[in-house]
């Protein structure tokens, strides 16, 4: 007989109520596969995105919701591709394996994994994303590419650790594209998200000199992760920010701030992004980027020596994941509203009870 277990399945476009708690049958470990018993899983904006059609470049997000009928032809997905439903997201997988395909060692049978996302192909465009491309670990059982699964020996619990594969690796994406190093000045804008408090982190292990930009009343966590100065994103802003001169930008908001990011570099200076929260269209200068030399970097797919590295600092107990709120699976809907609300510092959890 078939197993069954508890997922959420995303269903199409538009808002939560496309997802749906449920019972869909327990996946089975193909040739160089494995089974985990999904321990955590936390959110990124990337679940929201996919679900309402942010992706798409010809469409709005209202527009999306009010309109979902022919949305699964619209290139709605992070690469601009199509997506197939039903779906079930959720990239940020850590547990323990409890069964193997063929041609994959026994070795790793019972043992904690942490799940690189990011499924690697021989050119960039090819590249896929777990819980987008594939199911994903918002269910309690999931399967993965052994090459993508990591043995992982830390004090951390799960739910801690799930916090780390989309948003440090993003973060040290970031700053291994913007080439940071102890002789930098970072500005990092939208520093009290997942990606942006990893970012905090990343950037001091390195020795560089962080000014974070948080919401309100965020500001004693930014500086509990090592941040030299914290900001408000307020009518005082462009002030503060104007008694630093910064080598690079980690820009993961977007929007209105993008100018302030992107304005404030020095000659020379790097502006790195990887994320548009705050608005995908902004208006730039060219002046500010031809006769100051400056970089513009893009930064989603990463290679896997990126991830590597992060996976020696965790096990080095070198960072101290954020947790702002643990819902369970059953309250996937509760907990993207809560997400959306960035009334919180660090990482949302998900876990399967």
């Amino acid at each position: 007989m078939t197993q069954l277990m508890n997922a959420v399945v995303l269903t199409g476009h538009g808002g939560p109520e496309k997802l749906i708690y449920t019972q869909v049958p327990q996946p089975r470990p193909q040739k160089g596969e494995v089974l985990i018993q999904v321990g955590a899983c936390s959110i990124n904006n990337a679940d929201l995105n996919i679900r309402t059609g942010w992706y798409a470049a010809e469409s709005g997000f209202q527009e999306i919701l009010q309109d979902t009928k022919n949305n699964d032809e619209k290139t709605a997905t992070w690469n601009q591709s199509g997506i197939k439903f039903p779906l079930i997201q959720g990239s940020d997988i850590v547990g323990k394996v409890i069964a193997i395909g063929e041609d994959v060692n026994p070795e790793i049978l019972n043992q904690r994994v942490i799940v690189d996302p990011w499924i690697r192909a021989d050119t960039l465009a090819a590249y896929e994303y777990i819980g987008s491309e594939f199911d994903g670990g918002y269910a309690e059982y999931a399967v993965v590419p052994t090459t993508n699964i990591y043995p992982i020996n830390s004090p951390l619990s799960d739910v801690e650790l799930s916090t780390l594969p989309c948003s440090y690796a993003t973060a040290e994406n970031m700053l291994t594209k913007g080439r940071i190093s102890a002789e930098d000045v970072v500005l990092i804008m939208g520093a009290s998200g997942g990606v942006g408090s990893a970012a905090i982190q990343l950037c001091k292990i390195r020795g560089a000199k962080v000014i974070a930009i948080v919401g309100a009343n965020k500001e004693d966590l930014a500086q509990e992760l090592g941040a030299d100065y914290v900001y408000r994103r307020d009518e005082q802003l462009a002030a503060n920010l104007a008694n630093h001169e910064f080598t690079v930008s980690l820009d993961v908001a977007g929007g209105e701030y993008f100018n302030l990011a992107f304005k404030s570099l020095c000659v020379g200076g790097r502006y790195v992004s990887c994320g548009a929260i705050a608005g995908p269209m902004v208006s730039l200068d060219l002046r500010d980027l031809i006769y100051k030399d400056t970089e513009m970097i893009g930064a989603t797919r990463l290679a896997p020596e990126v991830f590597q590295q992060l996976m020696g600092y965790i096990e080095q107990g070198l960072l101290k994941p954020p947790v702002a709120k643990i819902f369970p699976l059953s309250q996937i809907k509760e907990a993207q509203k809560f997400f959306q609300s960035k009334s919180f510092f660090g990482k949302v959890v998900i876990t399967p009870c």
